[in-house]
């Protein structure tokens, strides 16, 4: 069991002039900056223009939109200091639109309770957890445009307290003709502030101590800070630089504009050949002012398909976050 203090990312800040956001780590939620697919991650997270099937319920919900048939999808990873995280998620289509679920958990694993009179433990453990799940809907409006939304509710355990939000993820996404150009939009976690509460943080308060006969063991809970969810406003653009019957090269780029860090840049790369194998590369976070989780990406992927409908596809990650380690996340994803 560990014996490090975990670190409860919650803070706050509303969208400001890019020379202002310089906070990293200073908003609630921050699990929900990870990405959910080993695609995406492995392109440097340049995918609001490219994302599609289920791993665009996290990227750009209009994504779903395009894919001709439903899919499920699992992601897992070690992520940092022993912490695991998990991904489902399931896109349907459906007469009126495409339909889509996703679930998000990252489990920070057991510690033990250490106290001032017990700094060795007190023989308690507890789990931290975060959560999120998320119900989407996308529909293409025409052959080239596509819009999606996503609801979601968030919650975040420490100990005996809890903090619950809400919140909304905006998307669009068109199409061209030429060397299959997209552009895609993505707004991403507009929600309720998220607040604190619990057992731990009541407490027994004697109003006036100097006055005799009053009640000294009044209940109150004491009053912590709100903060907001990790808001940030995506733009990309991909497009297919060489295409023939057997091989594809596609390339891709997003701007970044968070509201707990400066703006940045992701740039992505992916060759395919013959839909069965694919390479991929990118750098994430590019020019950004504290470029801690910047750095290099890549992966590769492999796929087959049984028939003209199920599809079956394995992807896999690997990252460079320096002195904090090379996480890496797989995928697989199931079409039918």
């Amino acid at each position: 069991m560990k014996k490090i203090i975990l670190p409860v990312l919650l803070g706050a800040v509303l969208i400001q002039p890019a020379e202002a956001q310089n906070k990293v780590g200073t908003t609630a939620a921050a699990f929900l900056g990870i990405g959910t697919d080993a695609r995406g991650l492995a392109m440097g997270s340049a995918q609001v223009a490219l994302a599609e099937g289920p791993g665009a319920l996290y990227w750009n919900p209009s994504g779903v939109a395009r894919s001709r048939n439903s899919a499920v999808q699992l992601s897992s990873a070690d992520w940092f200091l022993d912490t695991k995280y998990q991904n489902v998620a399931l896109s349907l289509n459906t007469p009126g639109g495409t339909l889509g679920l996703n679930i998000m958990a990252l489990q920070y694993g057991e510690f033990e309770v250490t106290t001032i009179q017990n700094p060795d433990g007190t023989g308690e453990v507890f789990e931290p957890s975060d959560l999120s799940v998320g119900l989407s809907f996308a529909k293409a409006l025409t052959d080239r445009f596509a819009a999606g939304a996503t609801v979601k509710a968030v919650r975040q355990k420490i100990w005996n307290e809890t903090a619950t939000g809400a919140a909304i993820d905006l998307g669009v996404q068109f199409r061209s003709d030429f060397q299959n150009l997209r552009i895609g939009m993505s707004m991403l976690n507009f929600g309720t502030d998220m607040r604190l509460a619990g057992n731990d943080l009541r407490e027994s308060i004697d109003i006036d101590p100097d006055q005799n006969g009053n009640n000294p063991n009044l209940a109150a809970n004491l009053e912590v800070d709100s903060w907001p969810m990790p808001l940030t406003f995506r733009v990309g653009v991909a497009i297919d630089a060489f295409t023939n019957e057997t091989q594809r090269l596609t390339v891709g780029v997003d701007a970044l504009h968070p509201n707990d860090n400066s703006e940045s840049a992701n740039f992505g790369v992916e060759y395919a050949f013959k839909s069965l194998l694919y390479l991929r590369g990118g750098y994430r976070q590019a020019f950004a002012e504290i470029s801690g989780d910047g750095g290099l990406t890549g992966g590769f992927g492999v796929g087959y398909s049984v028939n003209n409908r199920i599809r079956a596809s394995f992807d896999y990650v690997f990252m460079d976050y320096g002195d904090l380690g090379t996480p890496q996340m797989w995928t697989a994803t199931i079409t039918f």
